[in-house]
């Protein structure tokens, strides 16, 4: 809401409200006196009808709040963003009667919302609400109380809960309050394609019991010339990593510690890290590894022009793989035989301010719980935005619906996630940003073979010990 239109309202209702108790004061005084009881009572109706007046005067504006996202785009340049403009401006037609709702592309995305988040924060202020497409703006707001604790809302109605499904638990703070939820999740599994696994002879992913089956195909593929897969010093990797660690049940504890690992000198981790340098990185030429970043763009086009097997990337590049013939979706193997693992991190995302007043503050709360509803989500799915986090999303039920190309293997890929037998976050979410920054300077030196699995163990307790 416009700080002077508040102020307004806010004066506004004081007055209202000095006027009143001046009308009610007169009145008990002069019960004595029927002349002062006459003037008393005309003054204190002249004054209730005031205050009325101005109450009306108040409550003939809609209650207003702001919405920033960063769904700018055009819908040449990225159609989900048109789709998610739409989604919001059906909000606001819908509630147009109740109050105003802005939403607003901010052309910096998701990390200029975040840095204008952290400039507004030393000054008091922060948006009404916000879309922070994964940057993490929740610790230092909530420090200085600027954010809504949407645990009481989410724990007092079941559909909503249902509607944010892991961001629940994944964003569920160490004192008990969520900041935090979103209309997506980041979930990963892979890409691959069924035709060049056929030509080497090589069982497709569908049928991988074990990560053992991973490894046979690989090589199956390495065998008749056959690019596996690209991998860098960033994402790709760092998707290969987290799911090698979901692999059995110790490995899963170890990555679940996450952010409190002080010692990975463990047979957990470094299985992990031996599995990265002899059956990943080992296998591919260096034409296919790129020493640093996290752009996966090349390794996306390699994917696409059909010079190699696998993609490891979200269910967002549905789109892309939409222009592969015989591309599908898959979610990663583990060691116990037929039990699948996707990685599915729901991150910083809707956020309200805690400053709103109350009508602002439900009107928060219905947006909320507009975009994490059944109906929405159904619609991100459809339109192959990407995948919703509700835990009642009927995707065999989605998939009838689907008429643009890239949403059918959208809703297959989603399916495929959200039936994973363990679903965990993703690698850096796991183990924070600074320990997923360190761990990308490794895969050149396991590439090369300068280092190993000890080395990069032994590196990264240095690093957490100097922190």
């Amino acid at each position: 809401m416009n700080k002077k239109k508040a102020l307004s309202l806010v004066l506004v209702t004081a007055l209202a409200g000095s006027a009143l108790i001046t009308g009610c004061g007169s009145q008990s005084t002069a019960s004595t006196d029927t002349a002062a009881t006459t003037a008393a009572t005309q003054e204190s109706a002249a004054a209730e009808s005031t205050a009325a007046a101005e109450t009306e005067t108040a409550n003939g504006e809609l209650p207003t709040i702001k919405f920033v996202h960063g769904y700018y785009q055009t819908a040449e340049e990225w159609p989900a963003a048109e789709v998610m403009r739409q989604i919001y401006a059906d909000f606001a037609e819908l509630h147009k009667d109740e109050y105003t709702f802005e939403a607003v592309a901010d052309e910096t995305g998701g990390e200029g919302i975040y840095n204008t988040a952290l400039n507004d924060l030393s000054s008091g202020e922060f948006y009404d609400i916000a879309d922070f497409g994964g940057w993490d703006i929740t610790p230092v707001a909530s420090e200085a109380g600027a954010i809504l604790d949407l645990k009481p809302y989410l724990d007092e109605d079941q559909a909503f809960k249902d509607g944010v499904g892991v961001c629940y638990d994944q964003n569920l703070t160490d004192d008990g309050k969520i900041y935090t939820v979103r209309e997506q999740v980041e979930a990963i599994g892979f890409w691959y394609n069924e035709n060049l696994f056929n030509e080497a002879g090589a069982d497709t992913p569908d049928k991988w019991q074990t990560w053992d089956d991973f490894n046979t195909a690989v090589d199956k593929l390495v065998a008749a010339g056959i690019n596996p897969f690209g991998l860098n010093g960033g994402w790709p990797s760092n998707i290969l990593t987290g799911a090698s660690l979901q692999r059995n049940e110790a490995s899963r504890e170890f990555y679940q510690n996450g952010l409190n690992v002080t010692d990975f000198n463990t047979d957990a981790f470094k299985e992990t890290v031996a599995f990265m340098q002899d059956d990943a990185l080992g296998k591919i030429d260096t034409a296919y590894f790129g020493p640093g970043g996290d752009d996966d763009n090349a390794y996306t086009d390699t994917f696409k022009e059909g010079k190699s097997a696998m993609l490891f990337n979200g269910v967002w590049a549905a789109g892309d793989a939409a222009e592969v013939d015989g591309a599908k979706p898959a979610v990663f193997p583990t060691d116990e035989p037929g039990k699948k693992a996707a990685l599915m991190t729901g991150g910083c995302g809707l956020v309200v301010s805690s400053k709103l007043d109350e009508a602002q503050t439900a009107a928060a709360i219905d947006f909320l719980k507009y975009m994490t509803s059944p109906e929405i989500a159904a619609k991100i799915v459809e339109a192959g935005v990407g995948m919703a986090p509700s835990t009642t999303v009927d995707y065999k039920a989605i998939e009838g619906n689907v008429t643009d190309a890239a949403g059918k293997p959208l809703v297959e890929a989603c399916n495929l996630c959200q039936s994973a037998d363990y679903q965990s976050v993703g690698f850096g979410t796991a183990f924070g940003g600074g320990i997923e920054g360190e761990m990308s300077a490794k895969y050149a030196g396991l590439k090369d073979g300068s280092k190993t699995p000890d080395d990069v163990a032994q590196e990264l307790n240095d690093f957490v010990a100097a922190e």
